[in-house]
């Protein structure tokens, strides 16, 4: 199994993504950490390796210079390329990495359900740059204040009126919710319905009722933005609604955007996992130079030991990301595999930055210090694009077909 090691490609694109995170992600890393704010200027040089903002609907030619076989039987590469560069944009900062790739959340959605003609205007819509003179950004408009990982609770609402549907309601913790130029927004259409009258709708910034709220104040991956919006009476077209031009003629709605997380979530993983090794080369060069009393700390068993165990799970945790995405695009069954991927990622991270806190003592409680960034980024990876509980509630069905309750 071709996994990623053996493959030109994969490794040229890693290669180019790792000489990109260290000369351009991080030097600007802890200003825009400490500032709060967006890599505006980065995002728009970024353009000129392929990371446009609609790649994911545009598919990886750019990047890579070679066609996806159209072939929809065939085997594709685009989920084990993500992972390939994510896991090097990662190393090179979380909160830049998703700033770079946040609108592929609401491109992918457009990418999957969306007619030829949605997705023009989709690109249409986030040509050029917008008033402040930034390139422009899309946003998927999904979680709501009393709605996190449950989305059969969704409140905010589409109500059909002729020819348009107008929306109701308010979103939460948005990437890129203040600044986007154009929204993917999730709304119930038929409350008695559940999930399956959810639909997803491309609203265009300046729709009146559209209104982007306060942008959030975050622990960890401070440079990528996040804010509420909210939508009050938005009137929007019927030719807006995704997923109208399914086989059979039955409307694709959430449920059919939930398959798209068999490819997001080992890129989610391996985001995580690049925090981790971040943190752990730091850690590891700081050992090989380093002494206490005169005796070098490479010789101390105890913390031999704990690096070992760091290297273990990052391995593991990278191999599993990589057996996920292979799967994904050679269209194999994977919901496991991908929940696990994202929830050992998670959980690696997360425990190999509080452990090279401890190791590191006092000097990384600083603000400034990039370990004290890396475990205050590597948090969310065990919240976002699904919880931990969640990931471990889909692999229970997985094993025994029923939902653990």
């Amino acid at each position: 199994m071709d996994l990623f090691h053996d493959n030109p490609m994969f490794q040229g694109i890693r290669q180019m993504m790792n000489a990109f995170a260290k000369q351009a992600i991080r030097p600007i890393a802890a200003k825009h950490d400490q500032e709060e704010s967006m890599p505006w200027d980065l995002m728009k040089q970024a353009q000129a390796f392929g990371m446009t903002q609609t790649a994911v609907i545009d598919g990886r030619k750019k990047l890579t210079g070679v066609d996806e076989d159209p072939d929809p039987k065939k085997p594709k590469s685009q989920a084990r390329l993500s992972v390939a560069a994510s896991e090097e944009m990662a190393w090179g900062c979380a909160g830049i990495a998703l700033a770079l790739g946040g609108s592929g959340l609401a491109c992918a959605p457009v990418a999957r359900m969306g007619t030829d003609e949605q997705k023009e205007e989709f690109r249409r819509l986030l040509k050029g740059v917008d008033e402040k003179g930034h390139i422009k950004v899309a946003a998927m408009a999904l979680s709501e204040p009393a709605t996190g990982s449950d989305i059969s609770g969704l409140k905010t609402s589409a109500t059909r009126d002729g020819d348009h549907w107008i929306i109701r309601g308010s979103k939460q913790w948005i990437t890129n919710g203040q600044s986007a130029s154009v929204y993917v927004v999730w709304a119930q259409t038929e409350a008695a319905a559940g999930r399956s009258g959810v639909r997803g709708f491309i609203v265009a910034r300046g729709t009146p009722g559209l209104v982007p709220g306060k942008k959030e104040t975050k622990l960890g991956i401070r440079a990528s933005e996040t804010a509420q919006v909210h939508f009050e009476d938005v009137r929007v077209h019927k030719d807006m609604m995704l997923g109208v031009a399914q086989a059979g003629g039955q409307p694709g709605g959430l449920a059919d955007t939930k398959k798209m997380l068999d490819s997001t979530r080992p890129v989610v993983g391996i985001q995580a996992v690049g925090i981790a090794r971040a943190a752990f080369e730091y850690l590891l060069e700081r050992v090989q130079g380093g002494t206490v009393q005169g005796t070098p700390l490479a010789s101390h068993q105890h913390i031999m030991f704990e690096l070992a165990d760091m290297q273990m799970e990052i391995t593991a945790a990278r191999m599993l990301a990589h057996r996920a995405a292979w799967m994904a695009d050679h269209h194999l069954d994977n919901v496991a595999e991908a929940s696990m991927a994202k929830a050992l990622g998670a959980r690696v991270a997360q425990a190999v930055t509080t452990r090279a806190m401890v190791l590191l003592g006092e000097e990384a409680l600083e603000p400034s210090h990039p370990v004290e960034k890396w475990y205050r980024d590597a948090k969310i990876y065990d919240i976002f694009e699904g919880t931990g509980q969640i990931q471990r509630r889909i692999i229970a069905k997985h094993l025994t077909g029923q939902n653990p309750t």
